[in-house]
């Protein structure tokens, strides 16, 4: 069979991808990055799509010649820069959708989410739920699967988990007693394969979830037992102190909570797990025992640790670039700034111009890094800027070195800080 999968570029498409050519299909491979996709699945024939957008019928029909199958993975937790909900979520899903019909393909699966039905409140559910009908009302051989949160190796949502199971003090919402029904990421493989075999049940919306419900509270301390850091240590936090720090946290990039997030998560996250084994003969397996299936290595520690500190130290050095500009436009008298730059060599208009356009460079740089814009490569012009800085100053005021406050010393440990974050920030 051949079969498209569009977000074959993400944890759950790219582990389908995998699990369909085990299965002897031919993949064709959606996602935004072909040539990175290659290089990671050399059996899938990797397609340029994006669903930011591809918002016609008429974009994905060359695109659906010799295909049997089409599978829709394509989500996101949260909004960002070119990533809206509607867009994502329904736009495109519904033109594939309705692309499929012209091209009489045989089978499509939709992966949606467990929360998109008639209660569903977020803006995630609503446009899930959206391109859900959508695909029923289309006469088409159609599944809709919506699986709860996934976890296993690779998962978004795990590492967020396991970096709040790694805190000192874990806050638990709510006292941690949301429900949650988590299903790992090869169960959720075999359930999308086994919809496409021919005797599968077609016209159906299948609920992918795990042996039980599990609160918040048992399932951050299963990853923290897992971790090696022993039971978890947690601090209940009131859902109305919550929603407004996570509504104040999600101003900042990078971030996965919100204030609709906090609200998915106190709604629950659960379903009978029932249905799939009937329709797909797939037993989900238990939380604690897949954990003890695949030891933690010191590496999922080290992740686990960083995952938080990571936005830290992008933001810490973000500030302290922006600082270093307020510093050079004013805060610091003009005239001691000009007596620097002329001991460098640099006098009359070519002081002012050193030190207006530096600090210009070092307002946008620290900007940059707040906002989270190319940060490899703007973290790159920083280690720059400090190498010249440091060299400029050992050329004119070398005696800085000796300064007893080092302010040119300290340039050498944040070169390495900033190393550490081009390192993190890698995809």
């Amino acid at each position: 069979m051949r079969v498209l999968i569009t977000g074959a570029g993400g944890f759950i498409g790219g582990r389908l991808v995998r699990a369909l050519l085990g299965a002897g299909h031919q993949v064709v491979a959606g996602c935004r990055d072909p040539r990175r996709l290659a290089a990671r699945h050399p059996g899938a024939e990797p397609l340029a799509v994006d669903f930011s957008r591809d918002h016609d019928p008429a974009a994905w029909r060359s695109r659906l010649r010799g295909v049997d199958a089409v599978i829709n993975t394509v989500g996101i937790i949260r909004e960002g820069r070119g990533s809206r909900f509607d867009a994502l979520h329904r736009a495109a899903p519904v033109a594939l959708f309705d692309a499929c019909v012209a091209a009489k393909v045989g089978r499509v699966v939709q992966l949606s989410a467990l929360g998109a039905d008639d209660s569903a409140r977020s803006r995630y559910h609503l446009t899930k739920r959206a391109a859900d009908r959508h695909l029923a009302g289309l006469p088409l051989h159609w599944t809709i699967l919506r699986p709860s949160i996934v976890y296993g190796p690779g998962a978004k949502s795990s590492e967020f988990f396991r970096a709040l199971a790694a805190l000192p003090l874990t806050p638990l919402p709510g006292g941690g007693d949301a429900p949650l029904q988590p299903i790992h990421i090869d169960d959720l493989a075999a359930a999308v394969l086994s919809s496409l075999e021919e005797k599968a049940p077609a016209g159906r919306v299948v609920d992918l979830v795990g042996p039980r419900p599990l609160p918040l509270r048992e399932l951050l301390d299963g990853w923290r037992r897992w971790l090696g850091l022993g039971p978890l240590r947690g601090v209940s936090v009131p859902y109305g102190v919550m929603v407004p720090a996570a509504r104040l946290l999600g101003l900042l990039p990078g971030t996965p909570l919100s204030a609709e997030t906090v609200a998915m998560l106190r709604r629950g996250n659960v379903a009978d797990p029932r249905p799939m084994v009937e329709a797909f003969g797939v037993a989900p397996r238990d939380f604690s025992a897949a954990l003890a299936e695949s030891p933690a290595q010191t590496a999922d520690r080290w992740h686990a640790r960083l995952y938080l500190l990571r936005p830290l130290l992008r933001w810490s050095l973000g500030l302290l670039w922006l600082f270093t500009a307020a510093v050079s436009l004013g805060l610091y008298p003009l005239e001691e700034s000009l007596r620097l730059a002329a001991a460098l060599g640099l006098e009359g208009r070519w002081g002012w111009a050193a030190l207006y356009g530096g600090a210009l460079l070092d307002g946008a740089l620290g900007i940059a890094l707040l906002i989270g814009w190319r940060v490899r490569a703007v973290a790159s012009v920083q280690i720059g800027a400090m190498v010249l800085y440091s060299a400029l100053i050992s050329i004119g005021l070398p005696e800085w070195w000796l300064h007893p406050f080092g302010p040119v010393t300290k340039n050498l440990p944040l070169i390495v800080a900033t190393l550490m974050l081009m390192v993190m920030e890698e995809r």
